[in-house]
């Protein structure tokens, strides 16, 4: 008799596959079913509107439903369910191929994840037009952003073993395949910068930039040299690692400059910003840099987690818990990085 456990490993991709069909069929008869319930109060309200009504920068309504540019628990809660659900299948075909995940992994997929602060600054800008517009929004932005690496990192797997030539790894492969689509949308962005501006600017604040980038990295210095200065102490020289401080700067840079651009602590000028996140803007609410704070304590503390009290038990899983750091990165350093540069530019 087949147990429960070996069914589901002999049949991983069907169940899978059959549980995602099943949903999206689910999704789509109640849409055409009960459009009043699926449709208007469901995904207008909390997925496509809030992309419309960021494109158009003013609330939308549909058939009475109200949709504003912000996210809601409603939405976080799914998306945050589905990157689970595309890094557990990137992980499967990382395992497949055994490639390793590691700081040089990290920076292979850097150029990408540059792009999507970069081009969603460009959209706040009024760069694109419609429909096109509508792909820069998150989280259609990052669901584009995956695509591309996993086509890239389908090519280079596929001429790593072609050719098998020691420069050409998956890795660079995927690093030149970033960097290609990434320098035209860094040529726009210097345009406006130099004064080529195809809309209205609040002025170009690179004080604002090297105050939050001073702190970002004053902040990273302290914590490296806390780590070496017990660099015998197994506890704490792990926080001297390259990609725990790539997270804990992707989360300093986007809890620094949220607070810096939304509160205007040092009376600046800035323009005036919101926060589209409720659990964010939820914490701010309470006190300030409370936010950028909280950020800092929960790296470090999943750092902790990860590389000292269950060190051991994960040692096997080593190539998913680097996968999950490294999305935990992301989920920093992509929002800080775009706000950073709509700062920057005075959008």
């Amino acid at each position: 008799m087949i147990s429960l456990k070996n069914f589901y490993q002999n049949h991983k991709i069907k169940i899978i596959f059959g549980i995602f069909a099943t949903v999206v069929i689910f999704v789509v008869l109640g849409c055409i079913i009960f459009p009043s319930i699926f449709y208007d109060n469901w995904i207008w309200k909390y997925f496509w509107g809030p992309i419309v009504s960021d494109a158009v920068d003013h609330p939308v309504s549909f058939n009475g439903v109200l949709a504003e540019q912000k996210y809601t628990f409603m939405s976080e809660i799914i998306y945050g369910f589905l990157i689970i659900i595309a890094l557990y299948g990137f992980y499967q075909l990382l395992k497949k191929w055994n490639n390793p995940v590691d700081w040089r992994f990290c920076l292979a997929i850097l150029p990408y994840v540059i792009v999507g602060s970069i081009t969603r600054v460009l959209e706040d800008s009024g760069f694109f037009n419609e429909p096109l517009v509508y792909w820069f929004i998150s989280p259609l932005i990052y669901l584009q952003i995956f695509i591309w690496v996993i086509v890239f990192f389908l090519i280079g797997y596929y001429l790593q073993q072609r050719f098998k030539k020691r420069y050409l790894t998956v890795n660079s492969v995927l690093f030149s395949g970033g960097v290609l689509i990434l320098l035209p949308f860094i040529f726009f962005t210097l345009q406006w910068i130099i004064g080529n501006q195809w809309n209205t600017s609040q002025g170009i604040r690179f004080d604002v930039f090297f105050l939050i980038v001073g702190l970002i990295f004053a902040i990273l210095f302290l914590v490296y040299a806390f780590s070496r200065l017990f660099k015998n102490n197994n506890s704490i020289n792990v926080y001297s690692e390259r990609l725990n401080l790539a997270m804990i700067v992707a989360h300093m840079l986007d809890g620094i400059t949220s607070y810096v651009s939304i509160y205007d602590p040092l009376n600046m000028g800035l323009p005036h910003y919101i926060e589209k996140h409720p659990a964010s803007d939820f914490i701010m609410e309470i006190w300030p840099p409370l936010f950028p704070i909280v950020k800092f304590l929960l790296i470090i503390s999943v750092i902790y987690i990860f590389d000292v009290i269950y060190k051991d038990e994960l040692s096997e899983y080593w190539r998913l818990i680097n996968l999950l750091k490294i999305g935990i990165f992301i989920l920093g350093f992509a929002p800080g990085l775009r706000d950073l540069i709509r700062v920057v530019m005075g959008v």
